[in-house]
């Protein structure tokens, strides 16, 4: 889980974009509309987003915007810490993005909410990145394991560049003793005939490549 600036900051527009977990870690605290830090600041991500959420809707303590609630992330903290330019210099590609919507998040907090951004996925692999089904390799957000079941800030590298590596070194040197058949989708008619055969009936198209994020499309499929 990530962050997302909401409406309160940027009047006259609803904005969201990420929000990097380095302004966490340079010492911006969450903060409640009462000026409460609220928790632990280097918290994982599921116990910080867990307790944003329950800021909000369990104890009545988020800021109101016209988007819902949600929680300050109190930058100019940063610089109290780090001395005045440290925003720009460490993170000036956020310093851009908010100062292009004319608010300066080392005057100002910026007000955030919990998104999905990462998905620590599942799929079990190697040190080579080969999963349990030969020949498929995975490395990235789809793979599980690497860093548990929650993956802290700034490891994604370690998922991408490392394991990606190691994942595209081995597929090489397999690709090398694989003869290709010819290609089909004869597992996608076989799954249909087992579920026929099963008695079940989901209604669902397969394969599904994207779930449905849009709230209007996951009311319709209740």
């Amino acid at each position: 889980l990530q962050y997302h600036p909401t409406g309160v900051a940027f009047p006259a527009q609803i904005f969201g974009a990420l929000v990097t977990e380095k302004v966490r870690s340079l010492g911006a605290m969450l903060i409640n509309v009462e000026g409460e830090a609220f928790m632990h600041p280097l918290e994982t991500r599921d116990v910080s987003a867990a307790s944003i959420i329950r800021e909000c809707k369990e104890r009545g303590k988020g800021v109101p915007t016209p988007d819902g609630y949600g929680i300050w992330l109190d930058t100019p903290m940063i610089e109290e810490i780090h001395g005045k330019g440290a925003i720009e210099k460490r993170i000036p590609a956020m310093l851009r993005m908010f100062m292009k919507y004319g608010y300066d998040m080392r005057e100002k907090p910026i007000l955030i909410y919990p998104t999905l951004h990462y998905q620590n996925g599942g799929i079990k692999i190697g040190a080579d990145g080969m999963s349990d089904v030969e020949n498929l390799f995975v490395a990235g957000e789809a793979v599980g394991g690497i860093h548990g079941e929650n993956r802290l800030m700034g490891n994604s590298l370690l998922d991408i560049i490392v394991f990606g590596r190691n994942a595209g070194k081995a597929a090489a040197a397999k690709a090398k003793e694989i003869q290709l058949g010819e290609m089909n989708i004869d597992h996608v008619a076989a799954y249909a005939e087992e579920l026929k055969a099963a008695g079940l009936e989901t209604g669902m198209v397969s394969p599904l490549l994207l779930p449905k994020y849009a709230r209007h499309e996951r009311e319709e499929n209740k």
